[in-house]
């Protein structure tokens, strides 16, 4: 990675210079408005603390979200289609009526949220954990499901059709015996 050197004065220092170490494009925002503001300029907003934010009704297809912390976020009617959520922390957040097709949820936290008519297919959940997941009327056609913890979600309906479910743990099977590849 390319890193480049910052140089601060003694005044923020208490005293003498120093040189610290920043990635190119690694400078997290300052707060939850400022990474809102960057995800929508950019769509991109690796490792950010999203926490709690409303991000009802956004077009964020493709976004890079990859390690964000979007525990508590409105998703109701977003597009996050072939965006990359690998590593994010979605716990307690409400995903009702959005896309999420061909998403890359590979290693998210999905404890407690609620997932209502929410499309997944397609998508991509290898190692995520649902937790006391909601879900109704939820789509994983064609889903990679592979070592996913299902355990404890909650389901009123959902499809699992064509999906990939090596390894994984659903309270209606045990698929870790179950591959096939």
């Amino acid at each position: 990675m390319v890193q480049r050197q910052i140089s601060l004065p003694h005044r923020f220092l208490g005293g003498g210079m120093a040189v610290v170490g920043a990635l190119v494009g690694a400078i997290a925002p300052a707060n939850a408005n400022d990474a809102v503001q960057q995800l929508l300029k950019t769509n991109a907003c690796v490792g950010c603390d999203l926490a709690e934010t409303d991000l009802r009704r956004y077009n964020l297809s493709g976004a890079d979200l990859n390690g964000a912390d979007l525990t508590g976020v409105n998703f109701y009617r977003t597009n996050l289609s072939g965006a990359d959520l690998s590593g994010t922390n979605l716990n307690h957040a409400y995903l009702a009526d959005a896309n999420l097709q061909g998403a890359n949820l590979n290693s998210a936290n999905l404890d407690n949220t609620n997932l209502i008519r929410t499309d997944f297919t397609g998508a991509s959940f290898y190692g995520s954990q649902f937790g006391e997941a909601y879900l109704e009327d939820t789509l994983f056609v064609g889903a990679d499901l592979r070592y996913a913890d299902l355990s404890r979600v909650v389901f009123t309906s959902a499809n699992f059709g064509d999906a990939l479910l090596c390894g994984a743990l659903i309270d209606f099977g045990d698929y870790r015996y179950q591959c096939v590849e």
